[in-house]
């Protein structure tokens, strides 16, 4: 059965939505992630970092959530700007609690970065793409404010492409995930949107070819649990 087409959430269903779960977000991520989604985050930041040639001073993340993603960089190295967008007050809150730094909090949508051209050297991004509306137009305003030479960095739900590894995981994501989730968080909408998103997202193959057209190079991916998530990599 063809799986229905992608469409790209309301912005305020979003912000009510992860307002609403903020508490037992990062409990649920790692339990349905089954403990993986801290190590995923850790391992695409020493893959970024470790980037021959690659010295990065100005770091933003976008859709940063309670900060989990950007606090794996701020651990590893010193640096000159961290900014945290995300259009989630109460995931700013916990954010601004929780992650140890000097890191600038903003409140706000990826319509238009308020940011000059230039002004960061690596853009990261984790578990957000499947909230952008219009993904090639946010895909050029991350080239546009990303210096000569900078990284953008998606890394993102995904969905196995074979094997056994599949055929268990549809079941799983398509009626445990809805339903723990639910009973976890006490938000029934939020995560049957998380499932239906990722069973219908375009494929990293599709996300780089989005990065290409909007003049990304080298561009690249990172597999994690046979296809569960998947970090993809360009550069400006």
């Amino acid at each position: 059965m063809t799986a229905p087409a992608y469409t790209p959430p309301d912005k305020l269903f979003l912000r009510s939505a992860f307002d609403a779960i903020s508490p037992r977000y990062d409990l649920l991520n790692q339990i349905l992630s089954f403990g993986m989604s801290e190590a995923w985050r850790e391992r695409s930041a020493d893959l970024i970092l470790k980037e021959p040639g690659f010295y990065p001073k100005t770091i933003l993340d976008l859709g940063c959530g309670t900060g989990k993603f950007l606090e794996c960089f701020l651990r590893r190295r010193a640096w000159g700007q961290a900014v945290g967008m995300d259009l989630s007050p109460e995931m700013l809150k916990r954010a601004r609690e929780a992650v140890a730094g000097n890191v600038i909090w903003l409140e706000k949508d990826f319509d238009n970065l308020p940011f000059l051209d230039g002004s960061f050297d690596l853009m990261i991004s984790g578990f957000t793409l499947r909230s952008v509306r219009d993904l090639p137009a946010f895909l050029r305003e991350v080239f546009r404010v990303l210096s000569p030479g900078g990284m953008a960095a998606f890394l993102d739900l995904t969905r196995p492409g074979k094997g056994i590894s599949k055929w268990l995981f549809y079941p799983y994501l398509r009626w445990v995930l809805p339903v723990v989730g639910w009973l976890i968080s006490g938000n029934r909408q939020a995560y049957r949107f998380l499932s239906s998103s990722v069973r219908t997202f375009q494929t990293p193959a599709k996300t780089a070819e989005a990065m290409k057209n909007a003049r990304f190079r080298d561009i690249r991916a990172q597999v994690f649990a046979f296809g569960a998530a998947t970090l993809v990599i360009g550069k400006k």
